[in-house]
């Protein structure tokens, strides 16, 4: 960590950043959590903007953004797409090349893991297994089949993603990372998942993206993450938090550390500042 915990932020922040899975999704629903909820709608009655900073697809994302009342823009698939919530409207797209794409699709023809192309905010594989019907369930999004996924791709993909048993995705990450260095981004977002993306997308950029329309500097912003692909968040932000499970690379990125997301970490940090109004949550003592 930059500094030692923080137990107290004495200026609010402008801006509230926020992951989704293993920071505010309750780890076996995948769902808000009351309390969250409640926390984050407080927010935006003190004029403080939440930004969902995800790498789930912008369609997976947006109806827990509608849950939580949110109306502005939404970070997808870890930066590399921004939309408005209430409008549709696309903001910012940075997809893979198709050439780097096909390239990548060849490279892991013989790896013993299940492809993920995502095209045009919907979900492409090559066949149905036991993976993709487990990521179906936790991201709510219907898989396409299409068989050859070489053949099918003729145009730019947003991101594409591997899985498998978590010794295959390790040993997977490492073969990527050494192929295209400086060409992608390969992260892993869960032990049994790994996402590619351009090396610009990236959560950090994304909301550099939005600090001019949305009227706000890295200083003024307060993010909230659990995972590898967070760490550059919490590393830009004003104040970065990582949440109690956090792998202790992303905790050294932070400036500080909550509970778990399955404690209520992020509303339960929140609870804990001096600006922020304990009124709402009598219920929740």
């Amino acid at each position: 960590m930059r500094s030692p915990i923080l137990e107290s932020r004495v200026q609010p922040p402008r801006l509230v950043a926020a992951d989704l899975d293993g920071t505010l999704l309750l780890s076996a629903s995948h769902e808000l959590s009351p309390l969250t909820v409640t926390a984050v709608r407080t927010l935006t009655e003190l004029g403080i903007a939440t930004v969902l900073v995800t790498g789930r697809m912008y369609r997976s994302a947006e109806r827990f953004a509608r849950q939580l009342s949110i109306d502005g823009p939404l970070v997808a698939y870890q930066g590399a797409m921004i939309r408005e919530v209430s409008s549709g409207q696309l903001l910012h797209h940075d997809p893979l090349s198709l050439p780097l794409a096909l390239e990548i699709l060849e490279f892991s023809r013989r790896a013993d893991c299940s492809v993920n192309v995502y095209l045009d905010d919907e979900l492409f594989v090559e066949k149905r297994n036991a993976f993709i019907e487990r990521y179906e369930v936790i991201s709510g999004m219907r898989a396409y089949v299409v068989g050859d996924l070489t053949g099918f791709l003729d145009r730019a993909p947003t991101k594409i993603g591997m899985g498998g048993h978590p010794d295959t995705v390790t040993e997977m990450l490492g073969r990527l990372r050494g192929r295209f260095a400086g060409r992608a981004n390969a992260l892993k977002t869960w032990p049994f998942f790994l996402e590619l993306t351009t090396p610009t997308a990236t959560k950090s950029r994304g909301l550099a993206f939005l600090q001019q329309r949305l009227e706000f500097s890295a200083s003024q912003v307060l993010a909230f993450g659990d995972s590898y692909n967070d760490a550059d968040m919490l590393t830009w932000a004003g104040t970065g938090v990582a949440m109690g499970d956090a792998p202790v690379e992303v905790v050294a990125a932070a400036d500080c550390v909550c509970a778990s997301v399955d404690e209520d970490g992020f509303a339960r940090y929140l609870m804990a500042q001096s600006w922020f109004p304990r009124e709402a949550f009598d219920d929740y003592a």
